[in-house]
C-alpha cells in the first residue's frame, strides 16, 4: 500500500493526503497573515478556524493545538478566554449570535478602516496633482518673463549705447522707462521663482 508523507506524517489514504496537503498549504497562508498579528487578532482567527472547523486531518488539528498553546503561552488570556480545539467525532455547533456580531462587526470596521484609507489616499493624490499642476504653470509664466526679460535688457543695452552716441532727452526718457520695466519684471520674476521653490519643497 502507498504511504504518503505530507508535513511529516504518514497518510496511508490517498484522499485523505490530498486533503492533509490543503490544509498544509492553509496553515502556511494562515501563519503568513497573523506573523505580524497582535494577540487579540491571533485569537480572533483561530475562534474564526474553530467556529468553521475547516481542518479534520493530524496538519490542521495539531495546528490549532499549538495555536491554542501559543495564546496560552502569551499569559494574556487565561484558559477559560480561549476555546479548547474541537474533537472531530463533536458534532459542528452553531454559531452562537455574539459570534455572529462579533465577525460582523470585525467585518464592518475593516470595510470602514479601508474606506477611510482609500479616501486619506484620494486627497493626498489630488493635493500632489494640483501641486504639481500648479509648479508647471509658475514655470511657464516664469519662461515667458524670463523671455521679456532678456528683451528687455538688450533693449536697455542698445539705449545705453545710442545715448552714448546721440544725446537726445526723448531717447534718455525711453531708457529710462525701459529701465524701470526691466526692473519691474525681473523682480516679479525672482518672487515667482520663490514661489515654486517652496511649492517644490513642500512636495518633498
Amino acid at each position: 500500500m502507498a504511504k504518503y508523507n505530507i508535513g511529516g506524517y504518514i497518510f496511508d489514504d490517498e484522499n485523505k493526503a490530498k486533503k492533509a496537503a490543503k490544509e498544509l498549504k492553509a496553515v502556511e497562508y494562515i501563519l503568513g497573515q497573523i506573523k505580524d498579528s497582535d494577540e487579540n487578532a491571533v485569537l480572533t482567527v483561530y475562534k474564526k478556524l474553530l467556529n468553521q472547523r475547516m481542518f479534520s486531518t493530524e496538519i490542521g488539528m495539531s495546528f490549532l493545538a499549538q495555536l491554542r498553546q501559543n495564546l496560552l503561552d502569551s499569559e494574556v488570556f487565561t484558559p477559560e478566554d480561549i476555546p479548547p480545539v474541537y474533537s472531530l467525532e463533536e458534532p459542528p455547533k452553531d454559531v452562537t449570535p455574539e459570534e455572529k456580531t462579533e465577525d460582523t462587526n470585525s467585518s464592518s470596521d475593516e470595510k470602514v478602516s479601508k474606506a477611510k484609507k482609500e479616501k486619506a489616499d484620494k486627497k493626498v493624490v489630488a493635493k500632489v496633482t494640483n501641486d504639481s499642476l500648479e509648479i508647471k504653470r509658475l514655470k511657464a509664466i516664469n519662461k515667458v518673463l524670463l523671455i521679456f526679460c532678456i528683451a528687455l535688457l538688450l533693449c536697455v543695452l542698445g539705449m545705453f549705447y545710442v545715448s552714448t552716441t546721440i544725446n537726445s532727452p526723448t531717447i534718455l526718457d525711453y531708457e529710462e522707462k525701459l529701465i524701470d520695466k526691466y526692473s519691474s519684471w525681473e523682480q516679479d520674476l525672482t518672487e515667482r521663482e520663490e514661489a515654486i521653490r517652496e511649492k517644490e519643497q513642500e512636495q518633498q
